[in-house]
């Protein structure tokens, strides 16, 4: 759900369900709004627990994994460009501030108001009231307010994820994923031979290309399930899935239902 490019997003996790690797190329803040979840950084390092209520701010360009703790959870993200809350992206507040924001480190853990707000601003954007937009815009300005002036002037060490070529090869999985992929186009988006990608990844996230390729395909599908009416063959499609016989089983592999009793279970 979009509004003046802010996105929410409501993702359900079990015991079942191994990591789940995102690319981030907006910020984002991540609360845990039911039961606890794990929180890794690239390497699969767990970076923070979070516990119900708890949340964490995800700087752009960043990888994130998160699995849950507990047999069931539920989180919420709300993600954006760092343009709506600074507007003027010429500016030197602009500059300055954004420039702090990216040195953050791959997950930043939020002190117990800051994580409100931003669990507030989703709640707004989920329930689109008069001027809902202005509202939200304003909870995550100052969310991110509170969370600059908790670390001002910190130092954090390099993130582990800052190798260029990964980055390349994230962001090339993210806007072809509906697209046909193989290893080797994956490789040639960042100049890279097909087994330097496969280490590059594995050292990184611990997983190959295509798996990530999958993973990242499955939770758009989640996505899609959860906020639109789309035919489950519609989604496959949307999603990159040769077919939906194909996406129903790799949906199956990995969720432990299929994805119309998913959608189902929302009703």
């Amino acid at each position: 759900m979009r509004g003046h490019g802010m996105t929410i997003h409501e993702a359900s996790l079990t015991e079942r369900i191994g990591t789940s690797w995102d690319f981030c190329d907006e910020a984002r803040f991540v609360v845990a709004a039911r039961g606890s979840v794990r929180v890794l950084a690239p390497d699969g390092v767990q970076a923070f627990t979070l516990r119900e209520g708890e949340g964490v701010f995800i700087p752009p360009m960043s990888v994130i994994g998160v699995i849950a703790a507990d047999k069931w959870a539920v989180t919420h993200s709300v993600s954006f460009p760092l343009s709506v809350i600074w507007e003027d992206s010429r500016s030197p507040i602009y500059s300055r501030l954004s420039d702090a924001v990216k040195g953050f480190p791959s997950a930043l853990s939020l002190s117990p108001t800051a994580a409100a707000n931003a669990e507030r601003a989703y709640q707004v954007l989920s329930e689109r009231q008069y001027c809902y937009e202005l509202e939200a815009r304003d909870l995550l300005s100052g969310t991110m307010i509170i969370m600059l002036r908790e670390n001002e002037g910190l130092v954090f060490p390099e993130k582990a994820y800052s190798n260029e070529r990964l980055l390349r090869m994230l962001t090339y999985i993210k806007e072809n994923h509906g697209s046909p992929i193989t290893l080797s186009m994956i490789a040639a988006s960042a100049s890279v031979s097909e087994r330097e990608c496969l280490r590059t990844f594995r050292k990184a996230l611990g997983t190959s290309p295509v798996r990530f390729l999958i993973s990242y395909r499955l939770a758009e599908s989640v996505r899609l399930l959860e906020s639109s009416d789309m035919q489950i063959a519609q989604i496959a499609y949307r999603t990159g899935f040769e077919s939906p016989a194909h996406f129903s089983r790799s949906f199956r592999e990995l969720y432990g239902v299929s994805p119309t009793q998913w959608r189902r279970r929302l009703s």
